[in-house]
Formats: structure tokens, sequence, C-alpha cells
């Protein structure tokens, strides 16, 4: 079994998920998010910020390379959508060329992951806000609790420069410290629409 992600443009998700469904995908849920536009022009015209839709399924081994080629037909412009996998009951060693990195930080700096990250070769990312419930204490106002909002950060990098990325994000955010965020990653066996990394 392998959990797939689909990251595309806001609406399209709904059309994947119907694909998915057709192919006999299960448990498939489609999430908000932006995606981070790596383009000086439209960072300079302050909307580097992309609409995104991240959907998500579990699907049988014996389908996926199937079902990736004929999902990846549907992109209608390259870069516009990436799909990944990753094997959920694989033991040992896993032969891969990527991996997803997740990092979980305070939603005042997934600027500064992205930035971070692409200044050492990651080429883009995606973020999905949501709140936090850790061990940091929580505000109260008008007898409300307010929880702290959270940013996860996720990004395709090449295992090759998977570990400069994650050092640089480990040692610039201080995450040795509480509270101050998470990074993990998981193996990813298929990939495409990925834009080339160096």
């Amino acid at each position: 079994m392998k959990y797939l992600r689909i990251i595309t443009n806001r609406s399209k998700g709904s059309k994947f998920m119907q694909q998915l469904q057709a192919y006999g995908a299960k448990y498939i849920s489609c999430l908000l998010a932006e995606g981070s536009a790596n383009d000086h022009i439209l960072e300079v015209l302050g909307i580097n910020k992309e609409r995104k839709e991240i959907v998500s399924a579990l699907v049988n081994d014996s389908l996926v390379k199937d079902l990736l080629d004929k999902l990846s037909d549907k992109f209608d412009k390259k870069n516009t959508s990436i799909m990944f996998t990753t094997p959920i009951d694989k033991k040992g060693e896993i032969n891969m060329e990527y991996e997803a990195l997740y990092v979980i930080v305070d939603k005042s700096n997934a600027d500064r992951v992205i930035d971070i990250s692409q200044k050492h070769g990651a080429r883009g990312a995606t973020v999905v806000h949501g709140r936090g419930s850790g061990i940091q204490k929580k505000s109260v106002f008008l007898n409300m609790v307010i929880e702290p909002e959270k940013d996860i950060v996720i990004m395709l990098i090449k295992k090759d420069i998977a570990e400069k990325i994650k050092s640089a994000l480990y040692d610039s955010l201080e995450l040795n410290q509480d509270s101050n965020g998470i990074l993990f990653s998981l193996p990813v066996s298929d990939v495409r629409g990925l834009v080339d990394q160096k």
C-alpha cells in the first residue's frame, strides 16, 4: 500500500478525487494550501503565493504506476501539479531519489523555512495552515482559548541535497530549542510532475 499525495492548483482537487475513486483508491481527502512560486517577477509583484490543494489517498502497490501515468496525462501544463507516493508498509531500505520534507513551525516562520531551503537547492514548497496543541502555553482572550497558529511546509527535495537543507533549517531555526518547530522527512518512491533540482 502507498500513500499518494497530489499537490495541484486550487479547484482541480475535486477532479483528481473523482479519478482516484474511479481507479479504486481509498481514504481520499483534500486539504487547502498555498504554494510558493520561485519566480522573481511574481515576488516583485507581491503575488508569490499560489492557491493549492493537496489530495491524498491510499493506493494498492499494483495500481500505483498505471494510476500515476494516467493521472499525469491530465496535467494541463508542465509544473502545475506534483504527485508522489510514500510506502506505508515497507520495511528496510527504500531506493529513492527524493524525500518529502515536512517542517512544522510557527506561522511567522514559514517564509524563513522556504527561503533557507531554496538557498540550499530546493525549488518550491507547499504550506498548509493549522493550529498547534503542544506544550507551549495557550493564551486566553475573553474567556476563549487561543491556540498558536502553525504552518506545515512540505517540500520534495532530491536525496543528495536533503541533508544540506535539513542541517541548514535545523541550525537557522534553532530546532533544538523547545517549541521552535519539528522537522522530519518521509521516503518517496514515485514522483510525477516535479521541476528538476540542481
